[in-house]
């Protein structure tokens, strides 16, 4: 291929035969009103030479610089001078972008010339090759939608479910009265304590956010300044505080009863201290947390998930916190965005909390033996 201001690849061209070319010229849009090929005929000596749609037409020997005039063509054609030697110069499809980027389309109307026809395609070639460049950078990345994975999961969960159903063997009498038990022992605690203890705890994406930081990472504030725990006082009387011990009728849980299982069977040494400490802070908050309605009688009723002491007796303990929630304590997050357990006032607790502070306190004096 040739630089300076005329590119392309130069062809050598012999039309050898009398009569027709079989080639139709046209002039190029430069001042010197070259000739450029707008049509070959097929079969006829110009298609069998190699000309096509675009060649400028050259003199022979001039390596492709040197244009032949339109007119000088016209007259070389219509004469009986055979054979023709020319040259013509093809511009490849990277020229053409190069030249579409320099000089720019114009608009055609009707019949289209060779040469704007030659300018066209070179801006097609060009947006052609910007498109394949540009895919290449900018391959779709497949995403699952939240839309999706949520229709995913729960046909992960039919199909597990499915296969469960499948597998298990069918339920016997007894088991069956058992779990009509269990659901009507779930209901009643329901109602005694004016919520549903089983349903998942809504809460906001902060304060989600903020109650997992805390607990596992956070650092605590206590109560007091100086970071020791609240100091309990002991009621005159706390189990007539928080109810009957001796009815018969009344029955722990079986969800206190597994959560305090799981609390004991936890740790060692640990179990103690949060036995104890959760007891106080139950305690507390149904008694002195419950007198008067103001900042001494809130403390009580608040536990901050920062403190060190409560974090460890509390937070680190599998079961603590399910203890804390099943008496009445809820898991909120207070001005400062700490998260924190509080306990209603105006609120004793369940009518089984005074047989639960004495199963606690019967688990705690075992585990001392």
């Amino acid at each position: 291929s040739l630089g300076g201001s005329k590119p392309g690849v130069v062809i050598p061209v012999v039309l050898p035969q009398p009569g027709p070319l079989g080639v139709r010229v046209e002039k190029k849009s430069n001042n010197s009103a070259s000739a450029i090929v707008n049509q070959v005929v097929e079969g006829t000596q110009a298609h069998q030479a190699g000309m096509q749609r675009g060649d400028v037409l050259c003199f022979a020997g001039s390596q492709g610089q040197e244009e032949i005039p339109y007119d000088m063509f016209l007259q070389l054609a219509q004469s009986n001078q055979r054979p023709i030697h020319l040259e013509v110069r093809r511009m490849t499809v990277e020229q053409k972008k190069q030249e579409a980027a320099s000089a720019g389309t114009n608009a055609a109307s009707g019949f289209k010339s060779a040469d704007a026809e030659a300018r066209r395609q070179a801006v097609i070639a060009a947006a052609e090759a910007r498109e394949k460049a540009h895919k290449q950078k900018t391959k779709p990345t497949k995403y699952v939608t939240k839309s999706t994975l949520a229709k995913q999961q729960e046909q992960q969960k039919r199909s597990s479910e499915a296969v469960s159903s499948s597998t298990t063997e069918p339920m016997s009498e007894a088991s069956r009265m058992a779990a009509l038990q269990a659901k009507q022992g779930e209901a009643a605690l329901a109602a005694q304590l004016g919520y549903n203890p089983y349903e998942t705890a809504k809460s906001s994406a902060g304060q989600a956010r903020n109650a997992t930081t805390t607990v596992q990472h956070g650092q605590i504030n206590s109560g007091n300044d100086d970071g020791t725990l609240p100091v309990v006082v002991e009621p005159s009387n706390p189990t007539t505080a928080v109810g009957e011990v001796d009815d018969p009728s009344i029955e722990v849980p079986s969800t206190f009863e597994e959560a305090l299982a799981t609390l004991v069977s936890s740790s060692s040494s640990e179990n103690n201290n949060s036995l104890s400490i959760l007891s106080k802070l139950i305690i507390n908050a149904t008694t002195k947390g419950q007198q008067q309605d103001n900042d001494d009688a809130a403390k009580f009723r608040k536990v901050r998930l920062a403190n060190p002491k409560i974090k460890a007796a509390v937070v680190d303990v599998e079961g603590a916190l399910d203890v804390m929630m099943m008496v009445g304590f809820e898991l909120v997050e207070d001005d400062n965005g700490e998260s924190c357990l509080v306990f209603p006032p105006q609120y004793h607790g369940p009518e089984w909390l005074a047989m639960a502070l004495k199963r606690m306190e019967t688990v705690l004096q075992q585990s001392q033996k």
